[in-house]
């Protein structure tokens, strides 16, 4: 007995289904508005006699249409497929296939080979790959010999299958995703991850070209698989996987993609795994290895209160007032580096060093510093600074004429302060301005420490003129340092 559905419309339906029936035919059917797939065949056979219509329908795996494998159409001349406005939110938009080597629509008689089939494929959507089809490629189906092909009304289709290819990528706005075999082997600390941007691909419109799509990779280390990672989007992706293996050597990385499916490994040229390999060094200088957990920590010459080190980023973070570093900045030290014998200072520091929280590489130890200072313990100023008159700050000198005007200032500013000392009858045998000296030497030699940040500017002028020093921030020649600025500041009291 054979079951005929003509001229109808199943409409607003949670779902339709076929379960193992091999003698249903449909003619002029529309199924239109299913919230859990317009129709779903498992195991079944459907003869399609005229048009038959999938709209405004939604669902997870296929929003028109869900194939299981052993489910076809039986194809007559006259038939024609539309699928319209349909939704899936995982794959499938139009129509779903589960095993790509499916051929689900097949000619009912040999002399039916002539006949193109009519497809519409329109404004249907996915939420992960094939917003038209997923699951089979439009061209070259064929079951025991009858071939079926397809005229398409709408050209331009969105179609995918299940991964048949993996590849290693990139991505960029400009030129969008690049695929690459191989990849530049990793070198990694205890605790450091690999990184591995992949991209997985199944077959677009026909059997030659392919389009992106999702599912899963095993990671394998040195043969063992270590887990599976499931990809979130049909895109370029970054896999991220820390080993737990402490052997220094060298390792071998395979990410492959499982095919079910023997009919594609013996049909196609597919590419289901890509290698890399990594190396694991010992912990770089200032990281020790904790072995309970496996990772490098903070060594015993930076490890202290409020002192953490962080071996992804390779930076130590502390609450300031604080420096950290090799001994001798001035060697080039590279903080990826394992140096084991590196001489590591850890000492308060309450002048020049930044009083808030910092984070730092070995590498780069001025960022402890304030006022573009640097080297060891904050003590000078950083390269391509130089050290300011009037305060202990580092600046850039750019100006020379800059120069000229302060020595032609400060040359008449020496003149009118004598003309005042007499005037006022300032001397040294005055009580008064002994006292004032006095305290004015003590501000001046701790003036980093009672105004850090400057708070008091015009009382700070006013003690650098008492001991005749300049009092304003200036610099009075490229490359001043401190031992230069100590004997021009002995030259002013002299002139």
């Amino acid at each position: 007995m054979t079951i005929n559905i003509t001229d109808t419309l199943l409409t607003g339906n949670r779902a339709n289904s076929i379960v193992s029936c091999h003698s249903v035919s449909f003619s002029n059917v529309t199924i239109a508005n299913s919230q859990d797939t317009g129709l779903t065949l498992i195991q079944s056979t459907v003869m399609v006699n005229n048009s038959l219509s999938f709209r405004n329908n939604t669902g997870d795996f296929g929003g028109g249409l869900s194939l299981s494998q052993l489910s076809y159409f039986m194809v007559l001349p006259q038939a024609s497929f539309e699928f319209v406005n349909n939704s899936a939110s995982y794959k499938g938009g139009g129509f779903f296939c589960s095993v790509s080597s499916a051929h689900p629509f097949v000619y009912a008689e040999l002399s039916d080979l002539t006949f193109a089939i009519p497809l519409t494929l329109w404004n249907n959507t996915a939420g992960k790959a094939g917003a038209d089809i997923y699951g089979f490629v439009l061209s070259g189906f064929k079951f025991y010999g009858l071939f079926v092909s397809f005229s398409l009304i709408n050209p331009r289709v969105s179609s995918s299958t299940n991964a048949i290819r993996i590849s290693f990528c990139d991505f960029n706005d400009a030129q969008g995703i690049t695929l690459s075999n191989s990849v530049p082997e990793q070198h990694i600390f205890p605790g450091q991850k690999l990184k591995f941007k992949v991209a997985l691909f199944g077959f677009d419109g026909n059997e030659t070209t392919f389009s992106l799509t999702d599912g899963v990779v095993d990671v394998f280390i040195d043969t063992i698989k270590v887990f599976n990672y499931s990809f979130a989007e049909a895109n370029c992706s970054i896999i991220e996987y820390t080993p737990t293996e402490l052997i220094y050597s060298r390792h071998e990385v395979v990410l492959s993609i499982f095919l079910a499916d023997s009919l594609i490994l013996s049909l196609y040229s597919v590419i289901n795994e890509i290698v890399s390999h990594y190396i694991i060094h010992e912990c770089p200088a200032g990281f020790s290895i904790n072995s309970s957990q496996g990772i490098c920590t903070c060594s015993q010459s930076v490890s202290r209160e409020n002192v953490t080190c962080d071996i992804v980023s390779l930076n130590i973070t502390h609450n300031g007032l604080l420096w950290i570093g090799t001994y001798d900045t001035s060697t080039p030290f590279n903080a990826n580096a394992t140096n084991p014998n590196a001489c590591i200072i850890n000492e308060d520091c309450l002048l020049y060093c930044s009083p808030s929280p910092v984070a730092f590489m070995l590498n780069d130890t001025d960022t402890q510093c304030v006022d573009n200072r640097g080297q060891r313990m904050c003590g000078s100023c950083r390269d391509g600074y130089s050290l300011l008159m009037g305060s202990n700050k580092c600046g850039q000198c750019n100006d020379d004429y800059m120069m000229i005007a302060w020595i032609a200032l400060f040359a008449v500013m020496g003149v009118l302060l004598v003309v005042l000392l007499i005037a006022l009858n300032l001397t040294v045998s005055v009580g008064t301005l002994n006292g004032l000296l006095f305290y004015a030497n003590i501000v001046k030699l701790y003036e980093p420490v009672f105004s850090r940040k400057g708070a008091l500017p015009v009382l700070s002028q006013v003690i650098s003129w008492i001991n005749l020093d300049f009092g304003f921030e200036i610099c009075f020649y490229n490359g001043i340092n401190s031992y230069a600025k100590q004997w021009l500041q002995f030259a002013f009291p002299l002139y």
